[in-house]
This record gives C-alpha cells, structure tokens and sequence, in this order.
C-alpha cells in the first residue's frame, strides 16, 4: 500500500484575487475580492471536509499497514474506521468474532499525532454500536444507489468507503475512487450520500462525469508542473474529493492543481502551503 508523509505548512503569502465571471442572469464578470462572503464561506467548508476525508483515507491506509505487519487476512473479521470526536480519526482491525480490537490506529486532526494500540482488548458497546451503523449506512447506500455507482477495474483500484459527520443531523458517505497505480492521481468516480438521523439515504450527489486519471509524470518520465480538469455546471467548485485525493496521491513537489469552471467560466486553484482555494485567469 502507497504510503504518504505529508505536512501543511500555513504560509503567509499576498494573492490578488483576478475577476471571475459568475453564471447568473444579467451579472457581468464579479470581482473575486467582491464576491459575497457566501462564496468563500463555500470554499473554507469544501476545504475542512477535504482534511476529514484526508484524515479517514490516511488512518486507513497507515492502520492497514500495521495490522498486516502482525496479522494475516483470514485472522481479520471487520474494520470500523470512525470519529470518536471533532479531532479524533480511529480506524480499529477487529478479531472474526467482532468482539475484540486487535489493532487501533488514531489521528488526533489538531496536532498531528498518530497513535498506535496493538494490545488485544474488548470493543466498546460505543465502537459495536458504530460498526453497526457504517454496515447499514453502506448497504443502503448500495441497495438505493448500486445502479449509480461506477468505478474503475480492480487493476487500477478499488473505491474507498468514508463516513463523515457533518453536523447533528447528518451524517455523509464519501466513495472515492483509489488507485494502486504509481504517478497517477485518481479524479472523478466519486460521489457522496447523506443520510438523517435515523440512517435513512436523503440526498446523493455525483461529483465527476468519468473518471480523470492525472499523471504525474510525462511519457518521458519528467515532472509534471501541474494539473487540470474541468466541472461541469452542476458541479461549479473544486470538490472535497479533489483534494482529498490530491493530497493523498500528488508526488511531494506537486503543490497546487487547477478546475476550470465552466459554470463560473473561471479556474480554481487549490494551494497546499497556504491550505486555500484561489480563483485564476490565465
């Protein structure tokens, strides 16, 4: 499994915001620096999500890593990846019994820090109650949206279940499409289902058209400078998924990526070192 270091470093750098032309009725082209602060109230909320996604996809990865360093699959029976809280990212390997956690992994969002508990222990009725929500949350989603859903051949990888919750009410899973290729960065064949209280699926959203595989290297084998794909109308901003997978696929040096937006008829820019959204023009 493709393993990742990644730090954000939060940068001070001064970026004059170019004009953006906006797909409204009678509006001409909207400065950037005039937009509603609606706009960029949009734009910080797309970024928070990305980093929980990123932080689910990353506990996963690493707790994946470390209980195939001491267990076998078949001694395996589940896996609840969860949020014990705000700032807190826990990705257990149960026993095939579902009884017992043989291995925890936790992110704390805030500082960092990763933690590993490899002690063979009971499950909570907290940590059963939860395996037992991310199964029906899955199985709903697949037996309403099965038909919807597309992803890529096993050759290129399998998709990625994330359950993220947005607020007291909702509660939203994340499909992401993965890769096990190299020097690839997997955009589109992504969607997202929101689910109420009571686990029932209310809203799902289609992010991409297709799947966009970015490389990041050339045919010759240099370095890519950057990368690009666009959003059609109904889907007018840079996603979660966008960065979430960029972050998570994106060789060290490649620090920004680009979505035109046809629907703003501009491009947006997601920028590692100041963890922001920009709007450009070429």
């Amino acid at each position: 499994m493709k393993k990742l270091i990644f730090t954000l470093t939060i940068g001070i750098l001064t970026i004059i915001l170019s004009s953006c032309a906006v797909n409204r009725k009678n509006a001409g082209p909207l400065r950037a620096d005039k937009m509603p602060p609606e706009f960029f109230a949009t734009l910080d909320s797309i970024i928070d999500e990305a980093w929980q996604l990123y932080y689910s996809e990353r506990a996963n990865w690493i707790a994946s890593d470390l209980v195939m360093e001491k267990y076998q699959v078949e001694d395996l029976g589940g896996t609840l990846s969860w949020q014990p809280s705000d700032t807190v990212w826990s990705v257990i390997f149960m026993d095939k019994k579902k009884e017992n956690s043989l291995l925890e992994y936790q992110i704390n969002t805030s500082e960092g820090k990763g933690t590993v508990m490899d002690d063979v222990r009971p499950l909570t009725q907290t940590e059963l109650e939860e395996f037992d929500k991310r199964v029906k949350i899955i199985n709903a989603a697949i037996e309403k949206y099965g038909d919807s859903l597309l992803f890529a051949s096993q050759s290129f990888g399998q998709p990625n279940f994330d359950i993220v919750r947005i607020n007291d009410s909702i509660t939203r899973l994340y499909l992401l499409q993965g890769t096990v290729l190299e020097n690839v960065i997997p955009f589109g064949n992504d969607y997202s289902i929101d689910f109420d209280k009571n686990l029932n699926p209310i809203t799902f959203r289609k992010y991409h058209h297709s799947l966009i595989a970015a490389p990041t290297k050339t045919e010759k084998g240099g370095k890519v400078k950057t990368v690009m794909h666009s959003h059609t109308k109904d889907n007018p901003f840079i996603t979660a998924t966008d960065i979430c997978n960029f972050l998570l696929y994106r060789p060290k040096d490649l620090d920004m990526f680009y979505v035109y937006s046809t629907a703003y008829k501009c491009k947006f820019a997601y920028i590692i070192n100041t963890n922001s959204i920009i709007t450009v023009i070429d």
